[in-house]
């Protein structure tokens, strides 16, 4: 039961970040057509730098959740190795804990800073395209949610292993293959 919930959760992460990972390559191409009318065409868009650092954010936000389960995140080994197993299990369950109580705190502030945006109809004012901006903060609250989900997977596998539970782990048989 548990491996199946963990499972499902790595595979929404995984097919989440594979559809995300195409958007840098959306973002080329408005930045190409921003570059050709600029340049060559000598009538810059009003809607290029805009739209590129609202798909940039986009990007940057929604690829949480895929990152932690690849266990790409950055973080510091140093001190974390020299520590006996018993007490690497403990600190990484602290970790997720702690990790899971500063993101629900976040994903609800996230969802007024959204609802309030939606509320006012918000617009931007850093150009003349003046795009609503509702749509992009509504992905904060969103990607924040699909990294808690994450970070639930994440802090069950801790908990597994910290008390000794037999589980498969797909991601162990995938390190063992590097």
């Amino acid at each position: 039961m548990i491996e199946k919930y963990l499972s499902m959760q790595d595979s929404l992460s995984e097919w989440l970040g594979r559809l995300i990972a195409w958007l840098p390559l959306v973002l080329v191409g408005i930045l190409l057509i921003e570059i050709f009318f600029r340049y060559f065409l000598n009538a810059p868009t009003v809607w290029g730098h805009e739209l590129s650092s609202m798909l940039f954010g986009a990007f940057a936000i929604l690829s949480g959740a895929y990152t932690l389960k690849a266990q790409a995140h950055v973080r510091s080994d140093v001190i974390y190795t020299l520590l006996p197993t018993w007490l690497q299990k403990i600190c990484d369950v602290l970790v997720h804990v702690l990790g899971l109580v500063v993101l629900i705190i976040f994903f609800d502030m996230a969802v007024d800073f959204a609802q309030r945006s939606w509320a006012m109809r918000e617009i931007s004012s850093k150009s003349i395209w003046q795009p609503p901006l509702y749509y992009i903060k509504t992905v904060i609250p969103v990607a924040l949610g699909l990294l808690i989900l994450q970070s639930v997977a994440e802090c069950v596998r801790a908990v597994l292993r910290l008390f000794g539970v037999p589980f498969t782990d797909p991601r162990d048989a995938t390190k063992k293959q590097s």
